[in-house]
């Protein structure tokens, strides 16, 4: 989804009321497959939904633990199976389902922002090659009616402002909607928001210019709310850009920063951006013990092979670049052996310019998940923060580089 200059896309708003909204989600969770936030034990988690009285508002918190990208990119996906007929022959099925449209309601604007980032990657967007798009993550993406809610209240771990990851966005929903004081301002974005909004065109009205400018400046309060959280600068994503980039940071400051590392993986498993994976073979045979097929379960070459009947599938599951084993290589070689070199790459692919030219935004939207699960405190902004103290205690001199050029960018460089 490449990136477009403010006022260049075409984008129709209307207003609902709430009443009406929900008549809308009733009439979906009815015919088709809603997914929205509810409240499980305390915590805020996207599920499938069939009674809109489980949805947990906008006002009732500010995010979910879990980002919604689980439902297009599922923690553990079979891709096909396989079975040995005879010596010789084969027969492989692809595994392919049919995927029902789908309403995301309620997905903030950092998880939105997030999809946009997985899609340049997994559709070939990143290598302007299509044909190359994952066909999985592409039949469940084509199905997905993204309807987003702007945040109008920040938490201490937010930062989505420094990243261009909202509270509110330009580009990439279907529907965007903000809370107002009677009702709800709707910004169509998409073909396929155009499609539903034709659908419950009886519900929906033009937005008055009254409503659009309460739109605006909710959002302007709430950017400034961020300053109670960061009262000196904001995150300085920007400046911590640079000295990934250059590099000027010396390993010392990574050894300390994978010191406070415990592998645990959280920080890349509750990423909206995050999209590592693996990819193993298992055994499906009856014939093997349990046991056995627990000990053998990444290691197929070792059971049936040699054997008739033995069923097997390829199973794609989610990894972390963080853990040792991801860049294990043949012959037991570890490029990034230390949590110091590993952090290093984490970094420098969430924040340098290489990436960022690549992908068209930073790796980071600021959700400030992995400030919420890393105990070590190897979030990004505390990081970056870091960043700048280290350079500013060496007195290097931050020269020689330039950024690459975007249409907008909203970082906030010490």
């Amino acid at each position: 989804m490449e990136r477009k200059a403010e006022g260049t896309q075409r984008k129709e708003t209307r207003w609902v009321s709430t009443t009406d909204l929900q008549k809308i989600l009733e009439n979906w969770a009815e015919k088709g497959v809603l997914v929205a936030p509810t409240k499980v034990n305390g915590e805020v988690l996207f599920q499938r939904i069939r009674d809109i009285r489980e949805i947990c508002w906008d006002e009732d918190y500010v995010n979910s633990l879990v980002p919604p990208k689980e439902f297009v990119l599922p923690n553990e996906e079979r891709l096909l199976s396989y079975r040995r007929t005879d010596d010789q022959n084969w027969v492989v099925e692809v595994c392919s389902e049919e995927n029902q449209e789908t309403i995301l309601f309620g997905v903030r604007s950092c998880d939105v922002a997030g999809l946009a980032y997985l899609d340049r990657f997994l559709l070939g967007e990143m290598f302007s090659r299509p044909d190359l798009a994952d066909p999985q993550y592409k039949a469940k993406r084509e199905k997905f009616i993204l309807i987003s809610i702007v945040c109008q209240k920040a938490a201490p771990t937010c930062m989505c402002v420094c990243c261009d990851g909202g509270p509110a966005l330009t580009e990439g929903f279907d529907w965007q909607l903000t809370r107002l004081t009677d009702g709800w301002l709707v910004e169509i974005g998409s073909e396929k928001g155009e499609k539903l909004a034709t659908g419950f065109h009886y519900l929906l009205q033009p937005a008055t210019d009254e409503a659009i400018k309460e739109q605006k400046e909710r959002v302007a309060t709430i950017i400034r709310t961020f300053d109670q959280y960061s009262p000196d600068e904001r995150v300085p994503t920007m400046a911590a850009g640079r000295m990934v980039s250059r590099p000027l940071l010396k390993e010392e400051f990574w050894s300390r920063i994978g010191s406070r590392c415990v592998e645990c993986g959280g920080c890349a498993f509750i990423c909206p951006t995050c999209f590592c994976f693996n990819v193993v073979d298992r055994p499906l045979s009856p014939s093997l013990q349990e046991g056995d097929a627990n000990e053998l379960a990444f290691c197929p070459l070792l059971v049936g092979f040699n054997g008739k009947g033995a069923d097997y599938e390829r199973v794609r599951y989610r990894d972390c670049c963080m853990l040792q084993g991801f860049v294990r290589q043949a012959g037991g070689i570890y490029p990034r052996r230390t949590t110091g070199e590993r952090c290093k790459t984490r970094f420098f692919h969430k924040l340098s310019w290489q990436f960022l030219g690549r992908m068209n935004r930073l790796g980071c939207t600021g959700c400030g998940r992995c400030l919420r699960t890393c105990l070590g405190e190897v979030g990004i902004s505390r990081v970056a923060t870091e960043m700048t103290e280290a350079l500013a205690e060496k007195k290097l001199a931050p020269a020689g580089v330039t950024a690459p050029k975007r249409e907008h960018q909203r970082g906030h460089p010490k």
